[in-house]
């Protein structure tokens, strides 16, 4: 069985990054910041391209983000002070009004008090520390749980709810494509007449998550990664939550739910907002009717799914219902929602394709898997799958210029058009063999 899966560890340090203005410094040795430093500069580089990070600078050794204090052996006996004085300086003189150090799951046994040390390095008004994190937990329960920590050390106020005024919670940096999903759901929402306030964890700043106390609404795009957030909101600030019962918007029909989920809550008007589905579903009709009138396809192919329950559940729903596509396999992730997963589970028993639910996508072939694009690629080249959509990371090493999403309008056509693109490959593909 295949598993890419990143654990709490890497969603604390990502929640951090995801901080526009914030900065995660990392309490250990080099073996557990290779990945996440990497990721959070290729997703949300924010360093001016140009300028080469000298490979010798000290606590950075060649990436530009998340330093560390590069504990050894004898770090582990004496303690890590020594090397937490010397960073410390340093990193509060770079870019960024918040720096949050964090011990890595070896650091976390020396029991070094690390508010101490910013206490010593008069740090306490910017800097916080997370002496352990959610280290045996997933990745999105790790990010959640640090954007709670991340809010309560900011020390918000219970402010009066200004109307129209709302934040999106459960996007983080980890989401594949999540600027261009932010871009997407906020455009919805001002259709709407709302104003997002904040995305904690997804590209917000220090003084937007201060802001996001004035919301009247907290809209959830992914439970797993903001149930404990969305929580503190409601019982600390008095914010409630709004969530579609019907997952994330993916797909026409997900998305024109999302819509009027959220007007129903907050009074706003839906219909700007469900015109612009409608613009979408107009053209992708032309471009499906089009191409089925030539070739036939996607009608009938087999697909595979492997995401968290609020994506696999709108996304397996408009696969099967809108494109007339067969999923052979529905894997979702251990840490899905379980309202969501028990609602997929009855949509597709109530279907008679309840048995892709205990077929791993490893274990049967389809003509697409959609899902992490490394996992994808693995799949295709062991000849389990023809195409792969790449939805999720640990993603493959295709370099995206242009935004992108899979949620809401925009989302809808970039999944039609890696369909039909994939249906084109594997017709062509099947010509050449039959040659």
């Amino acid at each position: 069985m295949l598993n890419f899966d990143c654990d709490g560890f890497y969603g604390t340090l990502f929640a951090i990054e995801g901080i526009s203005d914030g900065r995660a410094v990392l309490n250990g040795p080099t073996g557990c910041r290779g990945h996440p430093a990497y990721f959070s500069d290729r997703v949300f580089s924010r360093n001016n391209p140009f300028k080469k990070i000298n490979p010798e600078e000290f606590f950075f050794f060649g990436l530009p983000r998340i330093p560390l204090t590069y504990l050894d052996a004898d770090d582990y006996i004496a303690g890590s002070g020594e090397k937490l004085e010397a960073i410390l300086p340093k990193i509060a003189d770079m870019d960024g009004s918040f720096i949050a150090i964090v011990n890595s799951p070896g650091a976390s046994l020396i029991g070094d008090d690390l508010n101490r040390f910013l206490r010593d390095a008069g740090l306490q008004e910017r800097c916080m520390a997370f002496e352990s994190s959610s280290y045996s937990e997933t990745v999105a329960a790790g990010f959640d749980a640090a954007i709670v920590s991340v809010l309560k050390w900011l020390k918000l106020n219970r402010l009066p709810g200004i109307k129209k005024r709302i934040n999106l919670l459960g996007l983080s940096i980890y989401h594949k494509h999540w600027e261009g999903t932010r871009d997407e759901l906020v455009k919805i929402c001002m259709l709407m007449g709302l104003d997002v306030i904040s995305s904690p964890g997804a590209g917000s700043s220090v003084a937007e998550m201060k802001e996001s106390a004035s919301a009247s609404f907290n809209v959830i795009v992914f439970p797993e990664y903001s149930e404990r957030t969305a929580g503190w909101y409601e019982d600390e600030l008095g914010i409630p939550s709004i969530r579609s019962p019907h997952g994330a918007p993916v797909g026409f029909s997900a998305t024109e739910e999302w819509i009027n989920t959220i007007a129903d809550a907050t009074g706003a008007d839906p219909e700007p907002a469900l015109d612009y589905i409608k613009e979408m579903r107009r053209i992708a009709f032309h471009k499906l009717g089009r191409f089925y009138n030539e070739r036939g396809f996607p009608k009938g192919m087999t697909f595979s799914v492997e995401a968290d329950a609020s994506i696999a559940l709108p996304l397996v729903r408009w696969l099967y219902e809108y494109l007339n596509m067969f999923p052979v396999s529905v894997s979702i992730k251990p840490e899905s929602d379980a309202g969501y997963g028990r609602t997929l589970c009855d949509f597709l028993e109530s279907n008679s394709i309840g048995e892709s639910l205990r077929v791993r996508p490893d274990d049967v072939p389809s003509d697409v898997f959609v899902g992490e694009g490394l996992k994808g690629s693995i799949l295709r080249n062991n000849g389990l799958c023809l195409a792969n959509i790449d939805i999720a990371n640990r993603s493959g090493d295709y370099i995206d210029v242009v935004p992108k999403t899979h949620l809401g309008g925009a989302g809808a056509l970039y999944l039609l058009e890696q369909i039909l693109n994939a249906a084109n490959r594997i017709r062509y593909k099947n010509f050449l063999n039959k040659k």
